[in-house]
This record gives structure tokens, C-alpha cells and sequence, in this order.
């Protein structure tokens, strides 16, 4: 199997409040992959669109895409409260530049976030590069982060204050006060149902959550104050998931021992699980005829003889 890439991050950026897009995060998460401590600041980081695109599992990345990212990203402004007290508003990246031809984009990061990739201190959260690149939703990849803060904590439950997560988030604009999704339900359904089905068996973390009321005087449903989280980490969990892998592959995806065996040498746990994924929908959907010949297909097998 691949070997697993891990970033880091001081933890003042993961509980920080900004608000970013799957392919802006994916733009900064292979940024973060490529620093060293003794970079100079003004360093270019080369992201190649053509390895997001490998590490997604994606067939095709629109390079205009990117470059819409990139854009915004220049723009994002995230704000965190250092551990003195101060409040600290910065962007995360101060250019990118477009190498014509090559598919590459050369990032620059803004000098007042580059030490919270370098010099951490003791409190800092450590993450799987592509379990985070390969999740879908941006809050997703947020609450993941979030609970890699804690997955190597010797109490891996612990409880955010529910307006707290919602600004981490950006739920609440903070310009407007604008809740995006003030009903409980709704956020429920759209933010944390959604992070787990992506997070949950697909990364080395799992997680459950649970509401926890506040009181409320007369009559009437309890608000929801806090979210109370609880992690579970498989440090081999992509040695765990290739037995499973290779079941599935074999029995639902009817596919050739070889056959198998060749798709789990050469791609991540993370990039199968989010293909096997779009291969089961266009079943339900009725697109696909032959199911084993079509999932060598999307691995980019030969199919040699009857399939499975």
C-alpha cells in the first residue's frame, strides 16, 4: 500500500474561523506537504494538478477550476486567538502563479501563517494528507481536522460550544451574524451527518456525536448548546482496510484475485473506497451492465477473460 503522508499544523489554525472551499483546502493541504522548517519565506511550492487528481481518484481536474480556487484563496482571511490573548487576522497564501503547459501552480505563503506549519510547540494536530484531500465536503475536512486534534489523546471525547463550532465553520457569517443553518436539524443533517459518512471508514478516524441541551425556562424543546464528540483512531487502519478492500473488490465488485490484489499495490484505501463509491451509484442508477468489467475499467485494468 501507499505510504501514508502525514502534515501538521499548530493547533491556533485548527479551531481557527475562515471559510474555504474543497479545492482551496486541497490547494493548501499539498502546500503544507511540501514545507520544511528551513525553507526560506518567500519560497514558490509547486502543486501539480495531475497528483490532486491522482490522490482524489478523480479521472479529470479542470486546471480553470484551480485557478478559480487560487483566486479566492488569495482572499481568504482566517482569524484565531493565539494562546497570549491576541487576536490574529492573516491570509494564508500571499501569490500563485500559473506555469504554462506544466499543469503547475507555484504557491507563496503569507509569512504570518508559514510558523504555524514549522515551529510548532507541543499543541499541534497532526493529518493523514490523503484521507483530508479525498474527503468531498469542506466541513468535512474541517471537522476532521478538528477531531485529529484529539486522536492521540489519552480522552479522545470531548465538547464544542455549539455557536463556537458553527463560526469555526463559517456557518455564522461574521459580518452579517447570518446562521446558515439555525435549526438544529439542518445542521445536523448538512454538517455533522454529512462529515461522518465521509470521515467514517474512509480515514483513520472515526467519530461519533451526540447533542448536549442547555436549560430553557417554560414550556418548550431544550436548545442544543454544545456538540460532544467521540473519536476513535486506527493508527494501521490502512493495513485493517485492505482485507475488507480486497473482499469487497472480489465478492461486490466481481473482480479477479489479480485483479484485486493489483488495484490495492497501486492505489490508496481512500482513492478505492471514493471510486467504489461513484461505481455503486451508477449500479443503483442502472448505468452499469457488467460490474466487473466496468470497475477494472475505472482502476484502468485490462479485463482478460469472463468476469466475476
Amino acid at each position: 500500500m501507499n505510504k501514508v503522508i502525514e502534515i501538521w499544523q499548530d493547533n491556533v489554525l485548527t479551531v481557527a474561523r475562515y471559510e474555504m472551499s474543497e479545492a482551496e483546502k486541497n490547494i493548501l493541504y499539498m502546500v503544507v506537504a511540501s514545507i520544511k522548517k528551513d525553507d526560506p519565506v518567500t519560497k514558490m511550492y509547486q502543486v501539480s494538478v495531475k497528483e490532486m487528481a491522482h490522490i482524489t481518484g478523480s479521472e479529470e481536474l479542470k486546471f480553470e477550476a484551480y485557478k478559480q480556487a487560487s483566486r479566492k484563496l488569495l482572499s481568504r482571511v482566517f482569524e484565531t486567538t493565539l494562546p497570549n490573548g491576541d487576536v490574529l487576522q492573516a491570509t494564508f497564501i500571499a501569490s500563485a502563479l500559473y506555469k504554462k503547459g506544466t499543469g503547475i501552480i507555484q504557491i507563496e505563503l503569507s509569512q504570518m501563517v508559514r510558523p504555524f506549519y514549522v515551529e510548532l510547540n507541543e499543541k499541534y494536530t497532526k493529518i493523514q494528507l490523503v484521507a483530508a484531500i479525498s474527503l468531498n465536503s469542506a466541513y468535512a475536512k474541517r471537522i476532521y481536522e478538528l477531531l485529529c486534534m484529539y486522536k492521540n489523546m489519552k480522552d479522545k471525547t470531548f465538547r464544542r460550544n455549539l455557536i463556537d463550532l458553527k463560526n469555526m465553520l463559517w456557518v455564522i457569517d461574521p459580518k452579517t451574524g447570518k446562521d446558515s443553518y439555525s435549526n438544529w436539524t439542518r445542521f445536523q443533517m448538512r454538517v455533522l451527518d454529512v462529515a461522518a459518512k465521509e470521515i467514517n471508514g474512509h480515514t483513520d478516524l472515526t467519530f461519533a456525536y451526540k447533542p448536549i441541551y442547555g436549560d430553557r425556562p417554560g414550556r418548550g424543546r431544550k436548545p442544543v448548546v454544545e456538540v460532544e464528540f467521540e473519536v476513535f483512531y486506527q493508527a494501521k487502519l490502512e493495513i485493517a482496510q485492505t482485507s475488507t478492500l480486497q473482499e469487497r473488490l472480489i465478492k461486490q465488485f466481481r473482480l479477479r484475485s489479480d485483479q484485486a490484489e493489483q488495484i490495492l499495490a497501486n492505489h490508496s484505501s481512500e482513492t478505492i473506497t471514493r471510486q467504489l463509491y461513484d461505481v455503486q451509484v451508477k449500479i443503483a442508477d442502472g448505468k452499469v451492465k457488467n460490474v466487473g468489467s466496468y470497475t477494472a475499467k475505472v482502476f484502468g485494468l485490462e479485463t482478460k477473460g469472463k468476469e466475476k
